[in-house]
C-alpha cells in the first residue's frame, strides 16, 4: 500500500485469483446458474468492500492493529441477523460488543481514545466481511465452490477496476516488489476463496466462525516478524477483541435462518 493505490491493486490482485481459480483446479464456468451469479454478485460486491477499505486501513496502520480492528465482524455478524430476522441478540452478544469495543479504543489509543481515519476505515471493513460471511452461508451450500470463487473474485476484479477509473487512481510503473505481492496475494485469495466455499458446505458456521477468530493472532504474529510493535495498550485492546470472539460464535442454526430471509 506504500507503493500503489488500492483499487487498482484490487483489480489485479482479483484478476490474477480468478485466472489462477480457473488454471489450477480446471474449473469450468459451463452455465452459470442464476443463484451463482447473483451469489457471486453479492458476496463479491461484499468483498470489493470489505478489502478495499482494510486495503485503506493499512496504509495508516499496522497490520496486526488493522487486522483485530477487522476482526470485529465475528460480532458484527449476530447484529446484521438481528436486522434481518428483528429477533435481538443475546446477552453474550452484547458482552463480546462491549469488550470488543473496549478493545478498539485501546488499539485506537486509550480509553479516551478518538477512532482516527485509519481505525474508521478498518471498522468499516469489518462491516463488508460480516456481509461476506451470511451471504456465503447462504449461497456455498447450493453452488459448486469453484464456480462461485471464480465468479466471486471477477466481480471484485471488474468492480475495483470501474471504481479506480472513476476516481483517478492508476497502477504505477511496474516494480518487482508490488507486482510480486499481487501475484502472491492473488494465489492466496485464489486458494482462500475456493477453500471457504468448499468448507462452508461442511462446516458448520460456529466451527467456521472460531477459526475465523485466529486470523489476527496470525496477523499480528506476521506483523511482529516484519518489525511492527505494539505497546500496552494495543495488546491489552487486542487481548479484549480476542475475548470477544471467542464468546460470541453465532450458531449455524442462526446463521442460516438468517442467510434464508435474503
Amino acid at each position: 500500500m506504500a507503493r500503489v493505490q488500492p483499487l487498482p491493486f484490487l483489480a489485479l490482485r482479483f484478476c490474477v485469483a480468478a485466472v489462477a481459480i480457473r488454471l489450477l483446479t480446471g474449473a469450468r464456468l459451463g452455465r452459470v446458474s442464476r443463484t451463482e451469479l447473483r451469489g457471486g454478485a453479492l458476496i463479491g460486491l461484499a468483498m470489493l468492500a470489505g478489502y478495499a477499505l482494510q486495503a485503506v486501513a493499512l496504509g495508516r496502520l499496522g497490520s496486526g492493529r488493522v487486522a483485530f480492528i477487522c476482526a470485529l465482524y465475528v460480532p458484527m455478524v449476530p447484529l446484521l441477523q438481528a436486522a434481518l430476522t428483528g429477533r435481538l441478540p443475546g446477552g453474550k452478544t452484547w458482552l463480546s460488543i462491549g469488550l470488543a469495543c473496549g478493545g478498539m479504543m485501546l488499539l485506537a489509543g486509550g480509553t479516551g481514545a478518538s477512532l482516527g481515519r485509519g481505525e474508521a476505515f478498518a471498522l468499516a471493513s469489518a462491516l463488508g466481511i460480516a456481509g461476506e460471511i451470511l451471504f456465503m452461508a447462504h449461497f456455498a451450500p447450493r453452488v459448486d465452490p469453484r464456480r462461485l470463487a471464480v465468479m466471486e473474485c471477477a466481480v471484485v476484479s471488474a468492480l475495483a477496476l470501474l471504481l479506480s477509473f472513476g476516481l483517478g487512481q492508476r497502477l504505477p510503473a511496474i516494480e518487482p516488489v508490488w507486482l510480486a505481492c499481487a501475484m502472491f496475494l492473488g494465489g492466496a485469495s485464489a486458494l482462500l476463496q475456493v477453500s471457504v466455499n468448499w468448507a462452508m458446505r461442511s462446516v458448520a458456521a460456529t466451527r467456521a466462525t472460531l477459526i475465523y477468530a485466529t486470523e489476527p493472532v496470525w496477523a499480528a504474529a506476521f506483523g511482529a516478524l516484519a518489525g511492527e510493535r505494539m505497546g500496552p495498550l494495543a495488546l491489552a485492546g487486542a487481548a479484549l477483541i480476542l475475548a470477544a470472539l471467542m464468546i460470541n460464535r453465532p450458531r449455524s442454526a442462526a446463521v442460516e435462518q438468517a442467510s434464508a430471509s435474503f
